[in-house]
């Protein structure tokens, strides 16, 4: 009987779950791995930084809508992959992270890459993490990470795989390699809470569905603008769920903020429904919450305990994002709908105008504004930087699930360019534009050797302002021009590194320059970085509200003390 070693079972389990796409740096502890894959014809997308790969494979999965996989090697390895684990388990990516390991044997010994204990770093990043002991339980414990990362709500999970069982060997037809992926079904509301959502909604004023990335996640967007469609109930989406309904829809109104202009004209959201959608930073916070105290919550979440968080909930029901919409829609037809329009019409954000500033220099408005019309209509758009992201969010079109990857509850930069590899790997017949801050690029700058290598001609356009805006505009609201400490850079020429790794590099210091330099980079087939330079003084909105009260000053009348960054907190 053939014998057959821990990469190759490795392998095998992972081709059960379909898996065709694996996301690594090179390391000694994981070369069977590596040789089965190769040989299975499953592609290995090497990057240059195990974070960087870590973060891929989430952006694989956001855009897919598929499990997310990486390896990396013991040690260093694992550690490098804690940010992108992080992320991914504040944000519920589906996502399976393999680090290799010393031998069990020397686990005390000291040997090569080790020198802490892997497993607890990672239980408190993840949903689930095993250690695998035995080459007979690796089959057994990949199929139960897939399960763990994909149920429920989604998340990362962590094999940890020492070198004395990804080097061992087993008979090709052990008992133990049978164990096989199974079907589960999802959570599904019941017919009476179904009837009492559909009361309370058709009987609002101005009701709102705020979408979360639990409809991303259950791949409910097509459901989602149906039920739309039939009720006309507006529909907001935070950054995960972009795009689940197209931005150019009538009843999309965008991202959550648009609840607040509703309330500061006098028309607050009188019902409002968080569909697959946590409270958090992005409705409001704890203190400045965008949801109204009068309005009637509902809360449809596929774990119980998600619901009630940070504020009350009238109507709580637990059931995936699918199951509740397809459940939804068998009763909508039949209920008489008022005509919800005007207040649709409302939320809707106005149209954005592209302005340069009095100086002749490039705003970063009218750069946002100007790249959003002259990309692809299918472009993924991947957003990175503190205000960067903001430039573009209320411009760009987006038409379709897993198009808009941007920043969760981490708020990490860097993560641009990995998940851009990660998108147009996953999606290789359709543009990706990355628009990044000038630092957030410099972060995982060498990935323009990944997309080289392996041909992907993903756009990169920076926004090269020469600081880390919302750091050195809010030291600028909170202590005045002229105190910036550790936050100004220089008009870096990321283009010429770009060209550096092999890529397209163009330079744009006047606002017409821009469409050519956009059509060159497309036209070249290359990964391509225009560097874009811009002016530094204009504030982004996000700033000033993260700021908040304290640009007023640090001190309130009361001598309380003004926390930034936090939704108007004030400490004694």
């Amino acid at each position: 009987m053939k014998r057959i070693n821990g990469g190759e079972v490795l392998v095998r389990a992972l081709q059960s779950l379909d898996v065709s796409t694996v996301f690594t740096l090179h390391g000694g502890h994981l070369d069977p791995a590596y040789t089965a894959a190769d040989a299975a014809g499953i592609r290995l997308v090497d990057t240059r930084h195990e974070q960087a790969a870590g973060i891929a494979a989430t952006g694989y999965a956001r855009s897919t809508g598929q499990v997310g996989v990486a390896l990396a090697t013991a040690g260093g390895g694992v550690t490098n992959l804690v940010t992108a684990i992080t992320n991914a388990y504040a944000d519920g990516v589906p996502s399976v992270f393999i680090g290799g390991a010393p031998p069990l044997m020397d686990a005390d010994a000291l040997p090569v890459n080790s020198g802490y204990e892997q497993m607890s770093v990672m239980r408190g990043i993840t949903k689930w993490s095993r250690q695998v002991t035995d080459i007979r339980l690796l089959s057994e414990t990949v199929t139960r990470a897939f399960h763990w990362a994909t149920q429920g709500r989604p998340g990362p999970v962590y094999i940890d795989i020492p070198s004395d069982v990804m080097f061992a060997h087993i008979d090709s037809e052990d008992p133990s390699l049978a164990f096989k992926p199974f079907p589960v079904s999802r959570p599904a509301p019941s017919p009476s809470s179904i009837e009492s959502v559909l009361k309370i909604l058709s009987s609002a004023e101005r009701p709102v569905i705020l979408a979360g990335g639990g409809v991303a996640y259950a791949q409910a967007g097509a459901l989602l603008t149906r039920f739309a469609d039939t009720t006309g109930v507006p529909i907001l989406t935070n950054n995960k769920a972009r795009g689940e309904i197209s931005t150019d829809h009538p009843l999309s109104g965008r991202g959550f903020s648009a609840l607040a202009g509703a309330a500061k004209a006098g028309t607050p959201a009188d019902v409002v429904v968080l569909l697959g959608a946590r409270r958090g930073i992005y409705t409001g916070g704890r203190r400045t919450p965008l949801i109204s105290t009068s309005a009637t919550v509902i809360q449809v979440d596929v774990l119980a305990e998600e619901i009630g968080r940070l504020g009350q909930v009238h109507l709580g029901v637990v059931a995936d994002a699918s199951e509740f919409l397809r459940a939804a829609l068998e009763s909508a037809s039949t209920v008489n709908w008022p005509d919800f329009s005007t207040w649709a019409q409302a939320l809707r954000p106005k149209a954005a105008q592209a302005e340069v500033s009095g100086n002749g220099a490039i705003s970063p408005e009218a750069l946002a504004t100007v790249v959003s019309e002259l990309v692809p209509e299918d472009t993924i758009y991947v957003l990175d930087g503190g205000e960067t992201p903001a430039w573009m969010d209320p411009r760009a079109s987006v038409t379709g699930p897993g198009s808009w990857l941007a920043h969760g509850y981490l708020g990490i930069m860097g993560e641009g360019l990995p998940l851009a590899v990660g998108a147009k790997t996953g999606n290789p017949e359709r543009p990706v534009v990355c628009f990044t801050g000038d630092g957030a690029v410099g972060f995982n700058i060498s990935e323009f050797d990944t997309m080289v290598r392996h041909e992907l001609p993903i756009v990169v356009i920076v926004n090269n302002d020469a600081q880390w805006a919302m750091s050195s505009h809010g030291q600028d609201l909170l202590y005045g021009p002229g105190n910036r400490v550790v936050t100004e850079l220089r008009h870096t020429r990321y283009d010429l590194v770009a060209e550096g790794f092999g890529a397209h590099g163009e330079l744009v210091e006047s606002l017409d320059q821009l469409p050519e330099a956009i059509e060159r980079s497309f036209a070249s087939g290359l990964p391509a970085c225009i560097n874009v330079i811009t002016n530094g003084q204009d504030i982004a909105t996000v700033t000033k509200r993260m700021i908040g009260a304290a640009a007023d000053g640090l001190v309130s009348p009361a001598g309380g003390s003004r926390v930034p960054y936090a939704d108007i907190l004030e400490v004694v």
